[in-house]
């Protein structure tokens, strides 16, 4: 009886050290995944500028934050990094260290600069907004910015009155002949006779070749609208000062007067979510790029100036549901300023010659 009894009791005791060990390993098997959960995705931003340049990086920055707080992403961002290989780099190798395992770039250039970097880590996902760079852990993203100039083209195109447009851009790269192109097509779809009068900063940011460029041409070229892909808004400035008609670049909303005719717009917090929800599904892919437009609403005008008639917005609204049915605004018969042909009639520009091969000015455009 007594040994019953030991044995009964030495049972009990390693059956309750079993349950005992079963319910803390549960408990802490919750804890584990709770933590796990709990663990946010770590996305890095590298911006050229201040994230309130009334801009360009302004509207950035808003798209990653949109983009971040509705998936529940931390954004890690470093702020005004110029177009340099050291600043870049140092920037970029911060993030690493860091062990960000996401890093987004969002100026034309930077890819480029640090491709070294890139390759020689292929444990981190790169995103930036150039096509002329490829390496296996870095994918492209942009808007189809393009769509948005073309619209703005009819606006200036249908507002001058001397059929002189001006536009002055920053660097002489496809993403700046891109948009500058499309502009002109859209201003020539309303106004065959308009010539679109060109200069050039070679900067994204430089108040002062911006401001001089834009007096250059309006001083000869008897320009009554001014359009822009700069990143802030001086052009808009000497507009003001000279009674222009002006097409803004990434301006929100119309805090300038009626002089200022429209904005081109990016959704850019359509953008990002798009390619970070995909990497969090793990849905992305060595092949995927991403470039968006009016199709999912990430590109358009921001506002019309009560200068703007209805009729002119008719025009617009048409073209834009055009393009969202698929147009391509570089379709049909496309000449060069040097007289070479580069779509016939019937014929399309692809998006790789969009993306590649677009270093040249359309015919109708004048560098004075």
């Amino acid at each position: 009886m007594k040994s019953r009894v030991t044995i009964g009791t030495l049972t009990a005791v390693v059956i309750f050290f079993v349950l005992l060990y079963v319910v803390f390993a549960k408990v802490d098997n919750v804890e584990s995944v709770k933590k796990t959960k709990s663990q946010k995705l770590r996305v890095g931003f590298v911006l050229l500028s201040d994230t309130a340049d009334n801009g360009w990086n302004e509207t950035i920055y808003k798209g990653i934050r949109n983009a971040c707080d509705s998936l529940g992403v931390q954004r890690n961002l470093v702020i005004d990094i110029p177009e340099e290989r050291i600043p870049l780099a140092n920037a970029v190798t911060g993030m690493i260290a860091d062990s960000l395992k996401v890093i987004v770039l969002t100026s034309y250039n930077y890819p480029i600069l640090i491709k070294d970097i890139i390759e020689s880590h292929p444990e981190v996902t790169f995103y930036g907004i150039n096509w002329e760079y490829d390496a296996p852990n870095y994918k492209a993203y942009f808007a189809r910015i393009y769509q948005a100039r073309y619209l703005a083209g009819i606006v200036a195109g249908a507002m001058t009155k001397t059929n002189h447009v001006g536009f002055v851009a920053a660097m002489k790269n496809i993403q700046v002949y891109r948009g500058l192109n499309a502009f002109i097509l859209g201003v020539q779809s309303v106004n065959p006779r308009a010539k679109v009068f060109v200069r050039w900063t070679n900067s994204w940011n430089e108040g002062n070749m911006e401001t001089e460029n834009a007096n250059k041409l309006i001083d000869s070229s008897g320009i009554d609208v001014i359009a822009f892909h700069q990143d802030r808004a001086f052009i808009i400035e000497v507009a003001e000062k000279r009674g222009l008609y002006c097409i803004g670049n990434h301006v929100e909303n119309n805090r300038f007067s009626p002089r200022m005719l429209t904005s081109i717009a990016i959704n850019w917090g359509i953008i990002y979510k798009d390619f970070i929800q995909d990497y969090i599904q793990k849905k992305d892919n060595e092949n995927m790029d991403y470039w968006v437009g009016l199709e999912k609403d990430a590109v358009g005008l921001a506002f019309y100036s009560s200068e703007v008639p209805d009729s002119v917005k008719i025009l617009v609204n048409a073209a834009a549901e055009k393009i969202k049915a698929g147009y391509n605004v570089f379709s049909g018969r496309i000449e060069d300023v040097e007289g070479k042909i580069r779509s016939e009639e019937g014929e399309t520009i692809s998006d790789e010659v969009l993306h590649n091969e677009m270093n040249w000015l359309i015919k109708g455009a004048i560098e004075p």
